[in-house]
């Protein structure tokens, strides 16, 4: 087996093939002068079966994904397995008002019809799964992330919302820690006021976590009242770790930042490799 990478994730990738004991094969991947992309697989892949890592995020990813789906099908590759370790556009599984397109259908299509099956980590919903037309299999990003976790030895694990209950309900389990979940009060898009309750934090090691971390306004802001309550430590922790605009400023308050290469960057702490791999 090969096993391919985009240009978002050359070392989820190497680690990938180092896990299943694959071959890592390059890419030349480049842009011609009018901005259109390049792709060229460097080994013979003809009668093998490859694996690809590549997100659908952000929009240029797309294009570079189905161009290396489309040379794999073209070198005789004898089955595509696409892993989207986060696939952009997963929330906008239906329409909210009309004239809106469904845009993790309009994503997933295109993908499935050039792979034999496709892998995702801890995507949005399931439902997003039914729209690639091949067999699918979401993955649980959430235990590596406890894996990595039980190293810090946390007294407590905190949801940020009551949308992350049940996530953070699994992991307290894991970590054999007691589980609290803050309110909180959307104001717009941008501002979240949240509410922490009565808790008993000082002097623990607290982990708020949730699976998507994006402008890290409710992390910030439940961290705050974490720290003013005395917790010795706060972490904050994700799968996907997006930290658009001010994130990073925001999140100065946590102690530290600890988030998978789903999505690679500064804050990549922990490898979704081994789950994938699993899963293969």
């Amino acid at each position: 087996m090969f096993v391919v990478s985009g240009s978002t994730h050359q070392r989820l990738g190497v680690a990938l093939a180092q896990e299943t004991g694959a071959e890592f094969c390059g890419v030349i991947n480049k842009r011609f002068p009018d901005g259109e992309r390049y792709v060229r697989v460097l080994r013979s892949v003809a009668g093998h079966d490859v694996t690809v890592v590549q997100n659908t995020f952000p929009d240029e990813s797309i294009v570079e994904l189905l161009l290396i789906l489309e040379a794999l099908r073209e070198a005789g590759a004898t089955s595509i397995t696409t892993i989207i370790p986060y696939m952009g556009y997963a929330r906008q599984e239906r329409t909210f008002q009309s004239g809106e397109a469904i845009s993790a259908r309009a994503v997933a299509r295109p993908v499935g019809a050039l792979s034999d099956r496709v892998f995702t980590v801890s995507v949005h919903t399931d439902e997003v799964l039914s729209f690639f037309g091949c067999p699918t299999q979401d993955i649980d990003g959430l235990q590596e992330a406890v894996r990595y976790l039980k190293g810090f030895k946390p007294g407590l694990v905190v949801a940020p919302d009551e949308g992350a209950r049940e996530w953070c309900a699994r992991a307290a389990k894991e970590l054999k820690a007691p589980l609290h979940v803050m309110s909180k009060i959307r104001v717009d898009d941008r501002t979240v006021e949240t509410d922490s309750g009565k808790v008993k934090v000082k002097g623990l090691t607290v982990v708020i976590l949730d699976d998507i971390i994006s402008t890290g306004g409710t992390i910030a802001s439940a961290a705050r009242l974490l720290k003013n309550a005395g917790a010795g430590q706060v972490l904050a922790a994700c799968t996907h770790g997006l930290f658009i605009e001010d994130a990073a400023n925001r999140l100065r308050v946590c102690d530290d930042i600890l988030s998978s290469d789903t999505l690679e960057g500064v804050y990549t702490r922990y490898s979704i490799a081994p789950a994938i791999a699993a899963a293969l």
